[in-house]
């Protein structure tokens, strides 16, 4: 499994490259705190996309258990039950929740360089 660090310092900033388009689109931020696990903010639009630990002014708060993280991370997260059983809790604009997915999940090219969108 993925941990929340390598996924945040590493894997995070590589995607943004690949997106860079939406990530300068959007504004706003992101905190992720994960339980047992670390603390960090993604900040759309900026020089560095990722800064370790919160900060007061994110427009999204999220909560997360290493558990839920894991889920989320790999695609495997039930969100509805997750969030009743308080694995998972957030507050605030939550329509960057859906910028940052379109971060991980960037649009793949075709053999024949057409851009086609995953998902």
């Amino acid at each position: 499994m993925l941990e929340p660090r390598r996924f945040f310092e590493k894997v995070v900033p590589a995607l943004v490259m690949q997106s860079f388009y939406d990530f300068l689109e959007q504004e706003g931020s992101i905190s992720f705190d994960v339980k047992d696990a670390g603390q960090w903010t993604f900040v759309f639009g900026s020089e560095e996309p990722v800064q370790s630990g919160l900060t007061k002014d994110a427009a999204l708060k999220l909560t997360f258990t290493k558990k839920a993280f894991d889920g989320f991370v790999d695609g495997s997260l039930d969100v509805v039950a997750a969030v009743q059983a308080k694995e998972v809790t957030g507050k605030g604009d939550f329509s960057l929740l859906e910028a940052f997915g379109r971060i991980l999940r960037p649009p793949a090219q075709n053999l024949w360089g057409e851009v086609n969108t995953v998902g």
